[in-house]
């Protein structure tokens, strides 16, 4: 391997681009999805960096980098008179590692540098020949000019994406694509000519808030695997806040019933969480409402579901586990119910519950048992995982809305089908530590 290709493989990046945020952002990151669909390597800190200050990722990235490209916008220029302004300490960084600069001219904008600009910065970037490119139609020729006469002396040739943009339409089309919430832009995209200048400010103002909303979500990803670090958490990057929110509602209600060894859910297992945990739609009247009407397969499919995305062994509890934790477990309650001998202290049953269930949120005037666990007697029959007599059935625990005062006991114990679905049959989670 020759000297310049081994110089080219150590570099993370070929082009790191420059740019002033207020008039350039949109033509840096038009640039950015241009070069990288034929092949190049390309650096923009809009995309990788949220932390707000001029930090060594930028400075290692213009060190990787062996082109810095520098966006040149209508007053681009004027805040490098200040020594502190990102923009002149990159193009400073790029001279004293002796980058090839490569200035950029979008629509000929650039009005000139500023008079009282550092001589030594001023004199480099205006010793380089500008490059002008066409933000319109011709942006596909001015751009492969750009890369035939400045980078591939210095990179060489690059492979083509199979898909390659040609004009500023399909370029920004691309961008809209990559965008996943740009709701905004796709309200504006049947109005006139006049909302075409409205569409420009609502797309800048998307990229803005989604770059927002991605910082909150990676500082509540943080937050969740400290809060849970005993549940060896370990978020998958691509959930929504709902997401996020759902599954701490789920860890924050898990009761130790076996010491640092399995947490039970202080309550049943509710529709907001069966729905919110995939970031699903219902209605959110019903969000603390237990979970009813699914079958064995569903409950655990669902739990796969939340193990994959939390690295969190979610399981339903065997009727061992079920009844410990019922009784108090350490604390070997020897109620008839869960957390009382009086059924009316515990339980929604035949007699109070008017036909129909109740939230499982602990505000329902209802007692929790010693291990602070809501509802295992009455209000809706919870499925295990262990198998019943033998039959083919599994067990569900506890008995229902529906049940009367025997059948709400702690060791109340019916068949359920597999493939069963029933209205006063719902489930509560468990927590293994893996």
């Amino acid at each position: 391997m020759n000297r310049f290709k081994f110089y080219v493989m150590k570099m993370k990046y070929d082009i790191f681009i420059s740019y002033r945020r207020e008039g350039g952002a949109q033509y840096a990151r038009i640039l950015q999805l241009m070069l990288q669909q034929r092949g190049y390597r390309v650096f923009l800190d809009y995309d990788e960096l949220t932390d707000g200050v001029f930090s060594d990722h930028i400075k290692t990235a213009i060190k990787e980098s062996p082109i810095f490209m520098l966006v040149l916008s209508k007053e681009s220029m004027r805040r490098c008179i200040n020594a502190d302004d990102w923009v002149r300490q990159e193009i400073a960084l790029a001279i004293e590692q002796q980058k090839h600069i490569v200035p950029i001219n979008p629509d000929k904008e650039f009005d000139g540098f500023p008079t009282d600009m550092p001589k030594e910065l001023k004199d480099v970037v205006g010793a380089h020949q500008h490059s002008d490119i066409s933000f319109g139609q011709a942006l596909g020729v001015t751009i492969d000019l750009l890369i035939k006469n400045r980078l591939v002396p210095n990179l060489g040739e690059r492979k083509v994406e199979a898909h390659k943009d040609e004009d500023w339409d399909s370029a920004m089309e691309t961008l809209r694509r990559q965008d996943s919430h740009n709701r905004f832009m796709k309200r504006l995209g049947v109005f006139s000519a006049v909302a075409v200048i409205a569409i420009v400010l609502g797309f800048c103002f998307h990229l803005w808030k989604e770059q927002r909303d991605s910082a909150i979500l990676t500082n509540y990803r943080t937050v969740l695997h400290e809060k849970y670090e005993r549940f060896h958490l370990q978020l998958n990057t691509d959930l929504s806040m709902e997401q996020l929110t759902t599954i701490d509602t789920l860890l924050i209600n898990m009761k130790e019933v076996y010491p640092d060894s399995i947490w039970m859910s202080q309550f049943e297992f509710t529709i907001g969480q069966w729905y919110g945990c995939l970031g699903e739609s219902y209605d959110k009247d019903q969000k603390n409402m237990p979970m009813t009407n699914v079958s064995f397969a569903d409950i655990n499919m669902r739990l796969i579901s939340l193990c994959d995305m939390t690295n969190v062994l979610f399981e339903l509890p065997s009727v061992e586990v079920w009844e410990h934790s019922a009784h108090g477990g350490i604390h070997n309650e020897s109620t008839i119910y869960s957390g009382d001998n009086v059924v009316e202290h515990v339980a929604w049953y035949q007699e109070n519950s008017g036909g129909k269930p109740h939230p499982s949120d602990g505000q329902q005037g209802k007692e929790p048992n010693m291990l602070d666990l809501y509802d295992m007697s009455g209000n809706v029959s919870e499925l295990s995982n262990s198998p019943f007599d033998g039959s083919g059935l599994y067990t569900v625990c506890g008995g229902n809305y529906l049940s009367t005062a025997s059948e709400v006991t702690v060791d109340s114990r019916k068949g359920f089908a597999t493939d069963a679905k029933d209205k006063t049959v719902g489930f509560r989670i468990i927590i293994r530590k893996p």
